[in-house]
């Protein structure tokens, strides 16, 4: 996964926000795996919209966007070619 600076760098670009506070509890140590976890989006993301509006949820969504490209990316880097249609199809990348 890119460190969580890197994601204060895309936000940047995406928003004109780092969304500092957002990412460091995003990959808390004692928390990461559950906060990446797709299946609960939903209820974080709805605690994300109270707090910071769905620009915060978005920059959610991003960051675990980010975090399963380059993951997926570093496993199977001969296949990269191959999962683009995958990347594509689940909104990853373009």
């Amino acid at each position: 996964m890119p460190p969580t600076t890197h994601h204060y760098v895309t936000s940047i670009r995406r928003t004109g926000k780092d969304y500092a506070d957002l990412h460091d509890w995003i990959d808390d140590a004692e928390k990461k795996y559950e906060r990446h976890d797709f299946k609960k989006i939903w209820a974080f993301g709805a605690v994300i919209a109270a707090q910071l509006g769905e620009e915060g949820v978005q920059e959610y969504i991003e960051h675990l966007r980010e975090d399963m490209e380059n993951k997926i990316s570093k496993l199977v880097p001969e296949h990269k070619a191959t999962l683009k249609d995958a990347f594509i199809y689940f909104g990853i990348s373009s």
